[in-house]
């Protein structure tokens, strides 16, 4: 696996951890709720486009590489 691939596995597990870490906290459930949505849309808008590029790259990369 790539180091991108490793990067991006032990980022999904700490936030997976920080989840559970969260829900089994004491605070009131319809707090955590709101945590957990907004935590999963500010990831989302991160990583979204992280993936998108980095898996347009190697479609370019290997289009470059089919031409030479």
């Amino acid at each position: 696996m790539k180091l991108r691939g490793w990067l991006v596995t032990g980022l999904v597990v700490c936030i997976v951890l920080a989840h559970v870490a969260l829900w089994r906290s004491g605070m009131d459930t319809s707090t955590k709720l709101a945590f957990t949505v907004l935590n999963t849309i500010g990831w989302t808008i991160v990583l979204a486009p992280i993936l998108l590029v980095d898996k347009w790259l190697d479609a370019k990369r290997g289009h470059n590489q089919d031409r030479d």
